[in-house]
């Protein structure tokens, strides 16, 4: 899993961050504050990264030091209305970009009309055309 992702990473490494990934009670300790079981990408990105930040962009997860960005803004939006099988793996202040626990569908979600607009089934992909745009923009 994440094998495209994992060549990005190395190619561009001087820009991007990699926080590094948390064990398996950490994550199952995210679980239970969000009440859900996560689905394997989820697990698998937290487990390799933790939490990815490149070229502007970061990929909400839980650092090293134990501070769970994915949870803090899941939980924070769920105050705002946000469903419970959504997680927070982005925060760009105007868009709010949500993985379907259920079915691993990426959407960004409209704060104010709480609905989703689906911008991809594949969260590797996702976050590979996020770091993309955003490396061109850069560049």
């Amino acid at each position: 899993m994440f094998k495209e992702l994992d060549k990005f990473i190395k190619k561009n490494q001087s820009n991007i961050i990699v926080t590094g990934g948390v064990t398996d009670e950490e994550i199952n300790s995210l679980e239970k504050r969000l009440e859900l079981e996560f689905r394997e990408e989820i697990r698998e990105y937290l487990h390799q990264y933790g939490i990815i930040i490149g070229y502007g962009v970061e990929i909400l997860g839980c650092g090293k030091n134990g501070e769970p960005s994915l949870v803090k803004e899941t939980e924070r939006f769920r105050k705002l209305g946000l469903s419970d099988e959504y997680i927070v793996i982005r925060n760009s202040d105007e868009w709010i970009y949500c993985f379907n626990n259920n079915d691993g569908i990426i959407s960004s979600w409209d704060r104010t009309e709480k609905t989703h607009l689906i911008k991809s089934n594949n969260f590797e992909q996702y976050i590979l055309d996020e770091m993309v745009d955003a490396k061109d923009e850069w560049d």
